[in-house]
């Protein structure tokens, strides 16, 4: 979330897709009715017509799981039309920045693919042209074939009015008026804001939702603004310290990498997940890494973490080499039996493909359950005891 929900208010265009603040963030629907308030447009592109959709200026409906189809109708609109800040994105953004001549795209797949791992395995056809001092090569002019700008025309050429309209259902009119609206918020003296909830995260293609979101505000300039920015509404306030307190496999306090069994010392951690750039004009805040980590095991381990004894790195836990620890990798691993037993809250209700079911009905030897409330799981596992 780059901003936050008062800032909402300062917003000439408000876009709602994936979520339905009026019913599930009514806090934050107060500040959208300040910016419509003050005459800023609401648009809502969503499946089922919700009572946000029934506040909006513009309303599009669009079949469930079309959102990178419909969004990238919009990244094709505004390019070819030229609705883009184009000095934000010069010099704010990757566009100039010339990629490797060898990378491409064909049916549907990026270079280095390997058919037989199913895997990309040669990201490094995906890189940036370098000088002789390491710097990336760039064109302001944004003309070279080779940009990030130009790559990005030449993708999403193929995201015609005609063809989006037949993957999304959304018909023609309803898809221009949207384009339209919010592309107009690429003006300087305008900016707009995405919001969006699980109903942009939850596919399998989440991540790249929100990324087709951030292509739209990087071209519009409507990154780092007042009353712009891409904002998560959260299920509840919470769901952010997750993160912030690292309750998550794959990060730290401070959001800093959790090491691996690989690096084996402090060095070698500080070597693989410290930034490096030659570039003057970046900022890599992440060089300050060490500072971080160290700054956070002196808080671990007081006087006793020591330049002489690495700061007591060796005292964190380490992930596995390639392991994923996400729970639902943890349930397909109870579910082949390499788990044997497993204290858990909630998430066997909440896991479509039942991996937690599955545990359930005796693929396992002990399953635990921690809950204020008697749920499905608890509740059948109960009945289960009894008979």
């Amino acid at each position: 979330m780059t901003n936050h929900w008062i800032d909402i208010g300062n917003s000439d265009c408000i876009l709602i897709m994936g979520s339905n603040p009026a019913e599930n963030h009514p806090i934050s629907f107060k500040w959208i009715t300040r910016a419509m308030d003050k005459g800023a447009k609401l648009i809502c592109v969503d499946p089922r017509f919700t009572r946000s959709a029934a506040k909006a200026h513009v309303y599009a409906p669009m079949r469930s799981g079309t959102d990178i189809a419909f969004l990238g109708g919009m990244i094709k609109y505004m390019l070819d039309n030229n609705l883009i800040n184009k000095e934000y994105v010069i010099n704010s953004t990757n566009a100039p920045l010339l990629v490797n001549e060898k990378f491409g795209f064909h049916d549907g797949i990026f270079v280095g693919y390997d058919k037989e791992k199913k895997q990309y395995t040669d990201k490094g056809l995906w890189g940036f042209q370098l000088d002789e001092k390491g710097i990336p090569k760039r064109d302001i002019t944004l003309k070279d074939p080779n940009c990030v700008f130009q790559l990005l025309k030449r993708h999403y050429s193929r995201y015609t009015l005609d063809l989006v309209s037949d993957i999304t259902g959304t018909p023609k009119e309803s898809l221009l008026e949207v384009y339209k609206t919010y592309a107009e918020t690429s003006a300087k003296n305008k900016v707009g804001t995405i919001l969006y909830a699980m109903g942009q995260t939850q596919h399998t293609t989440g991540t790249q939702n929100i990324r087709t979101l951030s292509i739209i505000q990087l071209l519009a300039g409507n990154i780092g603004l007042a009353g712009g920015g891409i904002n998560a509404l959260r299920g509840e306030s919470n769901v952010q310290g997750s993160t912030d307190h690292c309750l998550l496999f794959h990060i730290i306090p401070g959001y800093l990498t959790t090491p691996k069994a690989s690096e084996t010392s402090f060095k070698k951690y500080l070597e693989k997940n410290t930034s490096q750039s030659n570039d003057p004009m970046s900022l890599n805040w992440w060089k300050n890494k060490p500072k971080y980590v160290v700054s956070l095991l002196k808080a671990f381990y007081g006087d006793t973490a020591t330049a002489e004894n690495e700061f007591c790195y060796n005292y964190l836990p380490k992930l596995e080499d390639g392991e994923n620890y996400s729970w639902i990798s943890l349930f397909q691993a109870m579910y082949a039996g390499k788990i044997k037993g497993c204290l858990q809250q909630f998430q066997c209700r909440d896991d479509p493909r039942g991996y937690g079911q599955a545990r359930l009905d005796g693929n396992g030897k002990s399953l635990g359950h921690r809950d204020r409330f008697i749920l499905e799981e608890t509740r059948s596992k109960s009945e289960e005891n009894k008979n």
